[in-house]
């Protein structure tokens, strides 16, 4: 399982909109630029950074 560091101080539902976002931007249905509240933009960067750092790492 992924660590959850790069999503530190956000709340349970930002942090679930996030995987969500990142999921749907991964599998090509969204784009980063579609991500509403736009502060989360970053985080959805940085979790979609960290799964394929994960990816790799297997």
């Amino acid at each position: 399982m992924i660590e959850e560091k790069h999503l530190e101080g956000l709340t349970e539902v930002k942090k679930r909109l996030v995987k969500a976002y990142a999921t749907s931007v991964m599998g090509e249905v969204r784009t980063v630029e579609d991500v509403i509240p736009e502060d989360l933009q970053r985080y959805v960067e940085l979790e979609i950074a960290e799964r394929e750092i994960a990816a790799l790492t297997k």
